[in-house]
């Protein structure tokens, strides 16, 4: 079956409400990183004007895995899917998100989560559907980092690993899932493939002493509460010991 996968931009105004640029002229902020959702990276040039009028920078890119420039994906939750080099972030004094909703700026919240240092840039939250503001900080995320730091710790000690491989078409790293076998061969890895992650399930096997993630990475973060035994993502298995060595953000909260 061919699938067609279409743009649905927002029609309605594209801007910045007065709250946001107070905010920022308050905070003294001179350069901004600016993202968006897909629906509405089309209508940025005022937010552009905007900005520029306020004495604002932008600093932006285009992210792995989309086709317009400032455009986020919630899913991509580091610095280097970004396409943002740690200079660049370095230079940025906060970021704005124009969207609605608070999964796709949670994700410029963890793309901090790895860098050497406790200083979060918060996001500016510019909703063109009520035309409010919110901010998102590091604090709405230690919970999880605590919690996901036990579960890297978890990882390296136990001896029976179950990975979690979905179908879904963008998310199925089967392939690179089977690779950590060979990594770590003093463990026994267990896979369990399905079209979604079915979190129901997971306590149908208690001999399962901690979990591996593979699909959408946020699954690692935002469902930690759903895994009673800890889960990790692919790509920190593989730099468990590490990440647990790092002094960076998720290893300090």
């Amino acid at each position: 079956m061919h699938t067609l996968f279409l743009d649905a931009p927002f029609t309605g105004d594209v801007s910045l409400s007065s709250s946001v640029l107070d905010y920022l002229q308050s905070k003294k902020v001179t350069r901004v990183g600016l993202y968006a959702s897909v629906q509405f990276c089309s209508q940025l040039e005022k937010v552009y004007a905007q900005l520029a009028s306020a004495g604002v920078e932008v600093v932006t890119s285009k992210a792995d895995r989309t086709h317009v420039v400032g455009q986020l994906l919630g899913c991509d939750s580091d610095l280097a899917s970004l396409n943002l080099t740690a200079a660049q972030h370095e230079s940025i004094e906060a970021y704005v998100y124009v969207g609605d909703g608070k999964f796709h700026p949670l994700a410029l919240v963890y793309a901090q989560k790895d860098l050497e240092t406790t200083q979060v840039k918060e996001v500016v939250c510019a909703d063109p559907m009520t035309n409010q503001m919110s901010i998102m900080s590091v604090d709405v995320i230690k919970g999880i980092l605590r919690k996901y730091r036990a579960s890297l710790m978890k990882f390296l000690s136990c001896s029976r690993v179950g990975v979690i491989v979905t179908v879904k078409p963008g998310q199925e790293h089967l392939k690179a899932a089977l690779t950590i076998e060979k990594k770590f061969p003093d463990k026994k890895f267990y896979f369990f493939v399905d079209d979604n992650v079915s979190f129901g399930q997971l306590e149908n096997f208690p001999f399962i002493e901690t979990w591996v993630n593979t699909a959408c990475p946020r699954v690692g973060f935002d469902d930690q509460e759903k895994f009673e035994r800890g889960v990790i993502n692919l790509n920190d298995a593989f730099l468990a010991a590490k990440l647990v060595s790092k002094t960076s953000l998720m290893m300090k909260v």
